[in-house]
């Protein structure tokens, strides 16, 4: 539907049998209405043409050729605004073909059907509105059970009854006659109500706003009552404690149904729906398209498994009709066990299965009805219209990306060279490479090297959306800057795996190119990774490390802490070169080396000299040092230099003569060392680049 707005829109609920009508009825020049699906019957097995009046009628769901009708006759189509045209002879309206996908037929049920999702589904809201258990109304629906109906002035079948029983003995041998006339069809009729019909007059028969106010007055007297009885808690022995609580429950119980009626009642009349519209009267049939008959080869036909349950629908419903029309000799209990027959047959085209055992072809397989094509992650809502396929987007499975930015993402060749083909196309062309489109797509086609290269240049600074189904809150879906990286991967850090909900054990995400400058700003000022660093809902930091993180941190951090006190030497670190040695205990371990700096100690991690959880001695700016006041040195010795050297925990201060701080040495391995530069490159280019953005503001602003 469209509203005043013109925004395209859907709406499920309940329409009226006038609405379903409306949708299907076409009236033709002679006068005739169409758009009652009268037979069950699909195409013709001589002549391959839909039959009339059918499952596939050309009269009611339009040509299948466009412009040509059933006759073979062809009218040029005119404007949809312009009177329709009808073909003389066989009625079919000469329209584009495409008709077929949107004009829906209808079915005039010979009885009242209800509605299964409103029924058997729970909530059970036709139970909810009527206060009937679900069961009574089960058998109520399936002609286990009926009502009585009392009329006023009149006596009942049951008072009849009994009247009849206290009549003399001659008067009570015509009482089974009298059951077994037609004039007693009539009476049950009148005084017993079964079958939906009943379902639809009580429905009917409701008042939606009484409804609420009874219901809230109720509500309100239970909540009186409940407080009212905890004054006397004191009371009650242990038997009546039991009791008690059996009866909160049960009031708790009745208060929550009924505040859904409440709600219930009140959306019905927020969307001016009547309660009785539960219960069908007229049946939709979808259009046939969207259940269409496919010819295989070997000249099979392969059928939409809803086909045949409106097959079976249409036989049961042509019976119970024929049955009606001589009713004057149809025994009522074969009328109610058709009329069942019906039901079940509607029950199975809307949710098959749904009362127990499902019907079931020929080879023991299970028909799919409505409910199993709308819902699921394969029904027409998830698979063709929330999850369709759109230009300028592609999909490919996520892997880890460590030494990516966090703001940055890897998308493989094969998928940028075609999200980015046009803007590649157009670098080819500016650039004299390629004198016209072909040409351009064809040394596409080659990978030429030039291709790569004007790939980057489109690439750089150019945001790409990334997407992991389902979209459950706003960072959901992320902007990043995209780089080509080998493979068929995309490479995500794995910082904002927890804000996608996503792992890397196979999981997809979709990579869309937002092509409008106004999509590309929202990108870049609003959807950025390093712009989403806290949960939207909590304000608690949703980019934290962890699994391979947290292992990598403890490994690069998890050497000596003890201090030198633990060991004056590290044993891990024997190697088998010339260095220092001293023999302690038939071991030998080699001496904690000192570095001027941070460089050193890593070339010599590299060239595996030391460890990666060494001991070892940095030496550190005078002003970095922070030693605590009650902090004591534990050995302090003079050198032939003359300098002395008072060693810490974790420090070894070298002082000249005069007592002056020459240098200081902290005790720390390469893992940490590492650590703090990762941590003071990440501060600096984090300051480097808020000092850009407030220049450029305050160049804005000047």
């Amino acid at each position: 539907m469209i509203d005043r707005y013109k925004h395209q829109q859907l709406r499920i609920g309940s329409v009226s049998p006038q609405q379903i009508s409306a949708w299907a009825k076409k009236i033709l020049p002679n006068g005739k209405i169409v758009g009652e699906v009268t037979k069950p019957y699909t195409f013709h097995y001589k002549t391959n043409k839909p039959e009339k009046g059918g499952l596939f009628c050309e009269r009611i769901f339009g040509p299948i050729k466009s412009g040509i009708c059933a006759c073979g006759i062809y009218r040029v189509i005119r404007d949809e605004k312009a009177e329709p045209e009808f073909c003389e002879q066989c009625g079919v309206q000469f329209v584009d073909s495409r008709i077929r996908r949107y004009q829906m037929g209808y079915i005039k049920l010979a009885c009242p059907v209800t509605h299964v999702w409103y029924l058997k589904r729970l909530p059970s809201y036709i139970a909810n509105l009527l206060d009937k258990p679900l069961k009574q109304l089960e058998n109520l629906v399936y002609s286990d059970f009926s009502f009585a109906r009392p009329i006023a002035k009149k006596p009942t079948f049951f008072r009849l009854r009994g009247l009849f029983e206290n009549e003399i003995q001659s008067t009570k041998y015509s009482i089974p006659l009298f059951f077994t006339t037609q004039g007693f069809h009539t009476f049950r009729n009148r005084e017993i109500s079964t079958g939906a019909s009943a379902i639809r007059e009580q429905l009917a028969d409701l008042d939606l706003q009484i409804i609420i106010d009874y219901s809230s007055v109720e509500w309100k007297e239970l909540a009186e009552k409940r407080s009212t009885e905890n004054e006397w808690e004191d009371r009650k022995n242990e038997w009546e404690d039991r009791k008690k609580e059996w009866e909160d429950r049960k009031i708790r119980r009745r208060k929550n149904f009924l505040v859904r009626r409440v709600e219930l009642a009140k959306h019905f009349i927020r969307t001016n729906i009547e309660p009785e519209w539960m219960v069908l009267c007229l049946l939709p049939v979808l259009p046939p398209e969207l259940r269409p008959i496919i010819q295989i080869d070997g000249g099979k036909l392969m059928s939409s498994d809803i086909n045949e349950l409106y097959r079976r629908v249409i036989q049961r419903n042509n019976i119970l009709a024929g049955l009606l029309t001589i009713s004057k000799y149809t025994p009522r209990d074969l009328v109610m066990s058709q009329e069942i027959l019906v039901q079940e047959a509607v029950d199975a085209l809307l949710d098959n299965g749904i009362r127990g055992q499902p019907i079931r072809d020929g080879h023991n397989r299970v028909y799919k009805s409505f409910s199993d094509v709308i819902q699921g992650k394969e029904g027409r809502f998830r698979e063709t219209m929330l999850g369709k396929r759109v230009d300028y987007s592609g999909r490919s499975v996520i892997v880890v990306g460590p030494s990516l930015s966090l703001h940055r993402c890897g998308l493989p060749r094969e998928i940028a060279i075609e999200l980015f083909q046009p803007f590649v196309i157009r670098g080819l062309i500016r650039q004299h490479i390629a004198s016209h489109i072909a040409v351009a797509k064809s040394q596409i086609r080659e990978k030429e090297p030039i291709v790569w290269e004007i790939l980057q240049e489109v690439m750089q600074g150019y945001p790409v959306l990334l997407n992991r189904a389902p979209t459950l809150h706003r960072l959901g879906i992320q902007a990043f800057e995209p780089i080509l990286v080998e493979g068929r991967a995309i490479c995500l850090h794995p910082l904002v795996r927890k804000g996608f909900n996503a792992d890397f054990d196979g999981d997809q995400m979709a990579v869309h190119v937002p092509l409008s400058l106004e999509a590309q700003a929202e990108a870049r000022l609003l959807m950025f990774s390093h712009m989403n660093l806290l949960s939207p809902a909590i304000g608690d930091p949703i980019c934290v490390p962890t699994q391979d993180m947290l292992i990598g941190l403890y490994v690069l951090t998890s050497g000596n802490l003890r201090g030198i006190c633990a060991n004056r030497y590290n044993p891990s670190n024997r190697r088998n070169s010339k260095n220092e040695r001293i023999d302690n205990n038939r071991e030998k371990y080699m001496k904690e080396p000192f570095f001027c700096n941070s460089y050193d100690a890593i070339v010599a991690y590299r060239q595996k000299r030391i460890n990666l959880d060494s001991p070892l001695w940095l030496r550190w700016q005078l002003d970095r040092c922070f030693i605590g006041s009650r902090e004591i040195p534990i050995e302090g010795y003079y050198e032939s230099l003359g300098t002395y050297h008072e060693i810490y925990g974790h420090y070894l201060i070298v002082r000249s003569l005069k007592k002056k701080n020459i240098c200081i040495y902290i005790r720390t391995t390469v893992g940490n060392i590492s650590f703090y530069r990762e941590i003071e490159e990440a501060i600096q280019g984090f300051c480097q680049v808020h000092s850009d953005g407030t220049q450029s503001n305050h160049r804005d602003l000047s």
